[in-house]
């Protein structure tokens, strides 16, 4: 049974930075265009972590998404280039979540313009399934983008006892579903609960990034202008990186 979690909104502030202390088996899902996006990126490419673009995309409640986020008033084109605008500063992408985007992944018209991205480049979609109305896995489906969905959130509540009852619950679906994805985000009291608990998994269980978990972990591809944009983010880059104090 394979379970795989995801941490999002990594990028937004420095503290982020501690949750490089969880297995390397954990996927990043970055923020883009923030402080540390790309420094976080680099960060985990260097420890061999998988990264996901954790893309802003317009919520039924109207929370503020932060720059470059995809609008339900966006022509397809607009929307097109906002996910290369964003994983030009997520260089080592190899898939996409969304932040927020209980309004935006209802509609059709800017959905497939995200899907047409993504398969261009040949990216996964993580729905996070903020909304029971989505439509993102039956148009990934259409434009062959693989895709799977959220199953658990694991702190929507910041408590031990919250965390301890929603990772039960994700094991329970890995072993009624054969396996099951998870979502969190970098708060302390996350990252703690996750470093103690990963590590003594019950033997039936197994941690898996998500390229893993959709079976496809070694066949991605970057678009070749999206590669072009990392190589030359990369002539520029210091030969030594550093966590952020």
């Amino acid at each position: 049974m394979q379970i795989a979690i995801i941490i999002d909104d990594i990028g937004a502030k420095a503290s982020d930075a501690v949750a490089f202390s969880l297995p390397k088996d954990v996927t990043f899902s970055i923020l883009p265009h923030t402080e540390f996006s790309t420094r976080f990126s680099y960060f985990a490419a260097e420890q061999n972590r998988e990264v996901m673009l954790h893309m802003p995309m317009e919520s039924l409640n109207g929370e503020n998404l932060g720059e470059g986020a995809i609008l339900a008033n966006m022509y397809p084109s607009e929307v097109e280039g906002a996910i290369v605008d964003a994983l030009q500063t997520v260089p080592h992408a190899v898939g996409m979540n969304n932040h927020m985007g209980s309004k935006l992944t209802q509609m059709t018209l800017q959905m497939k313009s995200v899907m047409t991205v993504l398969q261009a480049a040949n990216l996964f979609f993580i729905d996070s399934r903020t909304t029971r109305f989505t439509k993102a896995s039956l148009l990934a489906e259409q434009f062959g983008v693989k895709a799977a969905r959220r199953h658990i959130f694991l702190d929507h509540y910041q408590t031990t006892h919250f965390l301890q009852k929603q990772f039960q619950a994700l094991i329970f679906e890995a072993r009624k579903r054969g396996k099951a994805i998870g979502i969190a985000h970098p708060y302390p009291v996350t990252l703690t609960f996750l470093n103690e608990n990963l590590a003594k998994l019950p033997e039936d269980i197994e941690l898996v990034t998500v390229s893993k978990f959709l079976r496809e972990k070694n066949k991605f591809r970057l678009n070749p202008r999206l590669a072009s944009a990392s190589r030359n983010f990369d002539s520029g880059a210091p030969q030594s990186l550093s966590l952020p104090n």
